[in-house]
């Protein structure tokens, strides 16, 4: 067998971790942690006193983190299998959670402006969460336990509040607020339900609770 051919070999089989970190700027940091077999991290910072903190216990993880700006904090958690999260910050002290447990989840975070606050946590198999926040002050909550969940949130505005429980299979909520000072809670406790929240203007307040199977809800506030 040739060289070359050893190699490709060798890496085929390759069982090890992989962890990127490039950092641009000034006191940017970065702490990743791997154990396990084929899970991959990659970090990308610029700017000024940025930190992101990833922990991946399994196998074939995968996490990507990008910061632009200053004082943003992103901290990724990953056990089990297959998990995948994104978390990507453009602006100043924005904040984002991913914590993974299980298989398949996969988590979104995006956040562009300041002070914005983001926790995705994940307890099971192929759930889905993505929560885009733009501008300044808005908070996101979500917790999927279970198989096959999806959360859409969007926060565009000023210090919107978005909650989300899912506990069961199937279930989807999607929350859209555009605004300032909405809050919404959606709770789900079954299998296939789905909820749909949208918000426009501003100190708008819904609560939406599902409890069985395949029910619908959509609430539109606006002012």
């Amino acid at each position: 067998m040739s060289i070359s051919a050893m190699l490709v070999a060798s890496l085929s089989f390759a069982q090890g971790n992989m962890s990127a970190v490039n950092q641009f700027g000034i006191a940017n940091t970065a702490l990743i942690t791997q154990a396990g077999i084929q899970n991959d991290s990659d970090a990308l910072q610029l700017g000024f006193a940025n930190m992101a903190i990833v922990d991946q216990d399994g196998r074939h993880n995968e996490s990507d983190t990008n910061q632009g700006g200053s004082f943003n904090l992103a901290n990724v958690n990953q056990d089990g299998r297959r998990n995948d999260a994104y978390v990507g910050q453009l602006g100043v002290a924005n904040a984002a959670f991913i914590n993974q447990d299980g298989r398949r989840n996969d988590a979104v975070i995006g956040q562009a402006g300041s002070l914005n606050w983001a926790m995705t946590t994940q307890l099971g198999k192929q759930n889905s969460s993505t929560t885009l926040q733009f501008l300044t002050g808005n908070h996101s909550n979500v917790l999927q336990v279970g198989e096959g969940n999806d959360s859409n949130v969007l926060q565009v505005g000023f210090f919107n509040g978005a909650n989300v429980y899912q506990l069961g299979e199937d279930n989807v909520a999607i929350t859209d607020q555009l605004g300032a000072g909405n809050t919404s809670f959606i709770n789900q406790f079954g299998d296939s339900n789905m909820a749909w929240t949208i918000q426009t203007g501003n100190d708008h307040i819904s609560l939406v609770n599902q409890w069985g199977s395949a029910n619908a809800s959509f609430v539109l506030q606006s002012n």
